[in-house]
This record gives structure tokens, C-alpha cells and sequence, in this order.
């Protein structure tokens, strides 16, 4: 088959022909079950076609007038095909949501298509909007990330309330249980190994004064250098991905690619504007944004979650426009946007952690990295090569990774963690009304098709339905619960309602635990004291870490702050340090400190700081509204106040300044300092303002401010 053999007009057929004149294995293998309108899992390597077949399916269903959901693991990933289908489809009216948790979005009710990451569709389904009904296709892309402890259980409760759709499509890795996925879906399954880009895996060593090499089908050997595999693909006017565990080896061996010599005055004059570009991301460099600038000069990067989204960008762009030549990554690329490379090499492939110690990583993990190399439309064939220190090991790894298939599949709904949050949005967006629904809705989950029994997961449940009810935020009614709750939920129906102030936790989607947290501690005055409140809920997690040597000075702290800490011998204690730790790092900010003091006192990047941010704005959002919901204005404005202060990064007397649009709080300081504290001091001395912001942005500021003005007054006329 081929595009031309579509049942789609000229105009649609011609866009995919132009792209790719003839459909390839995978693609001929599941079109003809699209075309039906039957449910489908597709399950081939990166790179086999998969999202082509996404396409087709979205075309035809928009051609019969259906409205598309396409749910993606990641933000970044879903902007990426945002833009990818806006540009290749225009005619078709395509939206992305991805950002606020707390809202309808009823204007998505007129789109056709709606790519959408997999917790902000759950927060949707949470606020019931109305326009859900109309889906008639679900998409669902890397549902092999039910396997992801943090992510899967979303994961898999959106696709249970969603499966009923009139078509789903799921993507997948190649994953050995992919039958077990399509018989829950009650969906054909096209399973190949068929890869458009030739990929040889292989294994190096170092040996003497060399690095051995041993592919699939050749043996070669470089001259020693611990990078060598790397310079050997620059040298060769190609690109190279290096993947390594930490951030820390991120940074480190991307400062030692050194690839200068590989390159023309061409070349490095274009690094040298994309390093200044990273550089000068924030106002005020920081140690690591000089790091990365560096590295970029000399045409490597690092990449990993600590930069900054534009940082990440431009290096993105760039690594994809050929000129910075090697990148080295933490593994989070291999799940991330399409950065395809000739050689991917894997440096680490253990990983350690506090609680187990060093292991390997799982099969499915290196899979994907290794699936990053071999670039359609450049690249004829690439390389994957695992990087061992001695022939021993190499053997190993070989065994271990390339001639072995990845891991099944496992539910991770059983994590009571995540079936806290999910059981009271059940209940909240009224999808289970009573105990009998709620057991029919875990029997049709993934877990249950596994398990083939859903009793473990019900033990829990009884626990959390009582939690949640001592918390007030369900009330359950009928015959109460009792021993044995498998029974109950056999033989009785016990009624279940979420009260005011559960739903709202469910909308506002946070754990019913760290709202509790927050409800039994939001009369408290002290900053330090709202800030530690915060670090104790779940959503604030990994906490920045207490060193013994940071001991000394976090005591001092803690005593000039008024916050009360346990005994030394408390089994508390440590835990409360670095709680006090990470509230210590927000007050900082909160005190106008900058980036790069941040960074050297609590280690804290600035794209980890950006993200923690995030985290303490929302939940101090959702206190603000928990406390107006419980008649506790006065907290409501302390919450309200202290989230402003730490979204903005500024003192209070800062706040008028930095609402308003182009000021930030490096201009907004310079201002206050001249006397300037508000918009009417802006008007009333706009020559000392221009000297400050500069004529462009002054007149940004007027102009939003008249703005501002005019939206109130038809508000107070209303």
C-alpha cells in the first residue's frame, strides 16, 4: 500500500506522499486496522513510522468529523508534535495542553485535535470538561511508560476512563508483553523489529593504547583517548549522543570533548553566537550557564534537567541543526525529544541509589538510548556502542543488553501514593459513586488484567477511603466498611460523595495528603514556618539534601528563624533538616538572591530551581484557595502573598513593580531604589523611569497598565 491508495482527499494524500511515497512494513501492517476504525497497539523501535500511523488515524477520524486526543509522556514532547502537525496540517485546527491543572479549557470543545501530556488530561477528566464526550480516537503515545513508577499509574487511569472511546491507538517500544497490552485494549497488535535506519549495536573497551571495538558484524580499534569514540564520528562530519548517569558526568565529560580542532572557522563562529545566546539566559550568568557556554564554543554540550528551558532549546536546535557535533546526556534524553544521532555511545549503565546500592539499569532503559542513533533522511545506518573498562565486562554487557529482549511491561497502580490522589478523583468527578463502581472500575484497569485479581489493590483502597473520610474530604454512606472488605464490596454498595473541600483538592491536584498537611497548618504566621509546611508534602520531593558540613550553619539558621526543630537524636531530625534546607533555599530566593548565590550554597541549578519553583507556586496557590474555601482569609493572603513573592523572587515592597508586565526583579529593585514603587510613580516621573527601563520598555509597561485600567473598570460596571 501507499499514500497514493488513502481514502482521503487529493489535498491530505499529497501531503503524505510528499513526505514518504511509499508506507513501510509497519506501516503497511497497521494502516489497513486504522482505516476499520479498530482499536490498534503498535509496537516497533524508535523510528520504525510509528507516529505516521498516529497521523492517518487522526486524518481519517477528522474526515468522518471526530474530535482526536493525542496524550504524550512529557511537555516537551508534546509542544514537539504541536508544532509538527500545526505546520503539516494546517487545515486542521490543532491544539496543545499542557499547563494549567486547574481549569476546563472549554475552547478546547472546538478543536479537532487536542495534544495534551498524560497529567494534564487527568486534571481534565477531574474537572469534567464537557467537551471529553465528543473523543472519538484516543492516541495514546509511549504507553509502555505504564512500566514508570511516578508516571505509569496517571498513565493508566486515564486510559481506563478513556478506553471506550470508539477507537484507541497506542504506541509502543518493542516490549516483550505487548500482547498483554492489546488484549486489555481490546486491540489488534502489529509487533516488528523493523527499523527504516539500520542499527548496529556493539561493545568497547579500553585495551593498551587503544579502544576495541566489537560490533555485530566488524571489529575496529581507535587510538586511545577517553573520548575517542566521540572524536572518531566528528572526525567524520558526524554527530554523536553520549550518555552518562549523572548530571555531574553530564557536565564533566562535555568540558572534555574538546572538539575544536575537528571543526572550521565557519563553525565555531556559529557556536560562538549560540554560546553567548546560553550564556546570557539570565540576567545575571550563573557558574553553570558560563560552564555550558564554554562547552558550546568548542562544539559539545551537556544536557540534562538542571538547564534552563531555553538553554535546553537552543542546544536542542542546535545539536539538530549540525552544529554543536556531541551531547552528553543523563538518560532523560532517551524519553525526550527526537535527538537522533549517527553513534550513540552509553558510558554508565548502573545506577546508584541510597536505599539499593548500585544495579543495573533495566533493558528498556538502554534500549531507547540506543535507539537515538540513526538519523532518517541523513543517515543510511547508525551505531550503538556500550562503553565497558574491560573485555570481562564488555562480554557482560553484551549478554545483558544486546542480546537480550527488554523487560515486560507491570502495572504500578498498587503505589498507594498515586491511588490516594486517583481514588478521591474518582469520587470527586463522579465517575464511581459508590463502592460496587469503584471494584468494577479497578477490574477493568491493566493491573487487573495482569494480576487477574484486583484484591491487593482493594486492601489499599479500604485504607485510603478511610483516610480520606477522617480527613473530610468523602463521606460514605449505606453499610460502613468492615473487616474483610472484599465482602463489603461483594455484598453491599456503601454510597461514596466527595464533600466541598475534597473536590476542590482533586481539581487542584495535589495529593489528599499534602492538602491535609497544608488544612492542619495553615493558621501559621512565620514564613519559615508556611515554607516547611510545603517541603513536607509530597509534591516538593527529592528535598534538597543536608550535608554534615551544612550542620553548623543550618542550625544557625534555624534559631534566628524561630522554627522548632526536633531533638538531634530525634529519628525526625534528619528529615526536618532537609525540609529546613530546601524552605531556607526558598526564603533566599523569596529575598531576591540570585541565581548563581543559589547555586553555590545549595547546589541548586537553575532549571532544578525553576522546577521546584513551580511545584511551591502551585501548592501555595492551592493553600491560598483551601483557606478562602475554610473562611480563613487572613491565610488565604498570607499564602496568596508568599506565592507572589516566590514566583516574582522579590521582598514584598517589590510586588506592586513586578505584576507589572516587562519589569522583573532586577529592574523592579533598580526602581524602588530610585523612589519608583508603583505604576502611578512610573506615570508621574517617566524620565527617571526611561533612564531605568529604556524607552521600549517603559512604553510596554504604560501601555499594560492602560490596559490593566480598562479591564477593571468594565469589570466594576458589571
Amino acid at each position: 500500500m501507499n499514500p497514493e491508495g488513502l481514502p482521503f482527499p487529493q489535498m491530505v494524500r499529497d501531503i503524505i506522499q510528499k513526505e514518504i511515497p511509499k508506507f513501510n512494513p509497519v506501516q503497511n501492517a497497521a494502516i489497513p486496522h486504522v482505516l476499520k476504525g479498530e482499536n490498534i497497539v503498535v509496537a516497533s523501535p524508535t523510528a520504525s513510522g510509528k507516529t505516521l500511523v498516529a497521523e492517518i488515524a487522526i486524518l481519517r477520524n477528522y474526515i468522518e468529523g471526530g474530535k482526536s486526543v493525542y496524550l504524550v509522556p512529557l511537555k516537551a514532547l508534546a509542544s514537539e508534535k504541536y508544532r509538527e502537525f500545526k505546520e503539516k496540517y494546517p487545515f486542521m485546527k490543532t491544539a496543545l495542553s499542557i499547563g494549567d491543572l486547574d481549569s476546563q479549557e472549554q475552547w478546547l470543545g472546538s478543536y479537532d485535535l487536542i495534544i495534551a501530556s498524560n497529567e494534564k488530561m487527568d486534571s481534565l477528566l477531574r474537572h469534567k470538561s464537557p467537551w471529553i464526550s465528543n473523543v472519538t480516537l484516543l492516541v495514546i503515545d509511549e504507553i509502555h511508560m505504564l512500566n514508570d513508577q511516578s508516571r505509569g499509574p496517571t498513565l493508566e487511569i486515564v486510559i481506563t476512563r478513556m478506553k471506550d472511546v470508539k477507537q484507541v491507538l497506542a504506541l509502543s517500544a518493542t516490549i516483550q508483553n505487548a500482547n498483554e497490552i492489546a488484549q486489555w485494549l481490546k486491540a489488534k497488535l502489529v509487533k516488528s523489529d523493523y527499523r527504516p535506519v539500520k542499527l548496529e549495536k556493539g561493545v568497547a573497551w579500553p585495551e593498551a593504547d587503544s579502544v576495541k571495538v566489537e560490533m555485530e558484524e566488524r571489529e575496529f580499534a581507535l587510538p586511545f583517548h577517553e573520548h575517542a569514540l566521540a572524536h572518531d564520528v566528528v572526525g567524520r562530519k558526524k554527530q554523536c549522543i553520549y550518555f552518562v548517569s549523572t548530571r555531574k558526568s553530564a557536565e564533566a565529560s562535555a568540558e572534555k570533548m574538546n572538539l575544536s580542532k575537528f571543526l572550521e572557522k565557519k563553525d565555531l563562529d556559529e557556536l560562538s553566537k549560540i554560546s553567548k545566546e546560553v550564556e546570557n539566559v539570565l540576567p545575571v550568568p550563573t557558574k553553570q550557564c558560563r560552564r555550558l557556554a564554554k562547552c558550546v564554543k568548542q562544539g559539545s554540550a551537556f544536557h540534562h534537567a538542571g538547564l534552563l528551558a531555553k538553554q535546553r532549546h537552543l542546544i536542542e536546535q542546535s545539536f539538530l541543526d549540525g552544529k554543536i557535533k556531541v551531547l552528553s546526556s543523563t538518560p532523560t534524553l532517551a524519553y525526550g525529544m527526537n535527538l537522533p544521532a549517527y553513534r550513540v555511545v552509553i558510558r554508565d549503565t548502573r545506577r546508584f541509589d541510597s536505599d539499593y546500592g548500585s544495579f543495573f539499569i533495566p533493558v528498556m532503559d538502554v534500549h531507547q538510548m540506543m535507539g537515538r542513533a540513526g538519523r532518517p533522511k541523513f543517515d543510511k545506518d547508525g551505531e550503538a556502542i556500550l562503553l565497558a573498562k574491560t573485555r570481562q565486562e564488555a562480554e557482560t554487557l553484551r549478554e545483558r543488553y544486546i542480546n537480550s529482549d527488554p523487560e515486560p511491561i507491570y502495572s504500578k497502580l498498587g503505589m498507594e501514593s498515586m491511588l490516594r490522589m486517583h481514588v478521591l478523583a474518582l469520587i470527586a468527578s463522579e465517575t464511581v459513586q459508590d463502592t460496587q463502581q469503584l471494584r468494577e472500575f479497578f477490574s477493568r484497569t491493566f493491573f487487573a488484567k495482569q494480576y487477574g485479581s484486583i484484591d491487593e489493590v482493594m486492601d489499599k483502597i479500604q485504607a485510603i477511603l478511610s483516610q480520606l473520610e477522617s480527613w473530610k474530604f468523602i463521606r460514605m454512606g449505606g453499610e460502613q466498611l468492615y473487616e474483610g472488605f472484599k465482602t463489603a464490596f461483594d455484598i453491599s454498595s456503601n454510597s461514596l460523595e466527595a464533600t466541598k473541600v475534597g473536590r476542590r483538592v482533586s481539581e487542584l491536584y495535589v495529593d489528599p495528603q499534602s492538602a491535609f498537611t497544608i488544612i492542619q497548618n495553615m493558621k501559621q504566621k512565620l514564613e519559615i514556618e508556611m515554607l516547611l509546611t510545603l517541603c513536607s508534602c509530597m509534591e516538593m520531593k527529592p528535598l534538597l539534601g543536608a550535608r554534615k558540613a551544612d550542620q553548623p550553619e543550618l542550625e544557625d539558621a534555624i534559631e534566628k528563624s524561630g522554627a522548632k526543630a526536633p531533638d538531634v537524636w530525634s529519628y525526625d531530625y534528619e528529615e526536618f533538616m532537609d525540609r529546613f534546607k530546601t524552605s531556607l533555599m526558598f526564603s533566599s530566593w523569596a529575598d531576591e538572591k540570585s541565581e548563581e548565590y543559589l547555586l553555590e550554597n545549595f547546589g541548586i541549578t537553575p532549571g532544578e530551581l525553576y522546577n521546584k519553583l513551580l511545584s511551591a507556586e502551585w501548592l501555595l496557590f492551592a493553600a491560598s484557595e483551601l483557606s478562602i474555601l475554610l473562611n480563613q482569609k487572613e491565610s488565604a493572603n498570607e499564602f496568596n502573598k508568599l506565592r507572589l513573592r516566590i514566583k516574582h523572587g522579590v521582598r514584598t515592597d517589590l510586588l506592586k513593580l513586578v505584576m507589572l508586565k516587562g519589569i522583573g526583579r532586577v529592574r523592579a529593585r533598580k526602581l524602588c531604589n530610585a523612589g519608583i514603587r508603583s505604576f502611578a510613580d512610573i506615570v508621574s516621573q517617566k524620565d527617571q523611569s526611561e533612564k531605568i527601563l529604556g524607552k521600549k520598555v517603559l512604553q510596554t509597561v504604560l501601555s499594560s497598565g492602560e490596559e490593566e485600567d480598562k479591564v477593571r473598570s468594565v469589570k466594576r460596571r458589571r
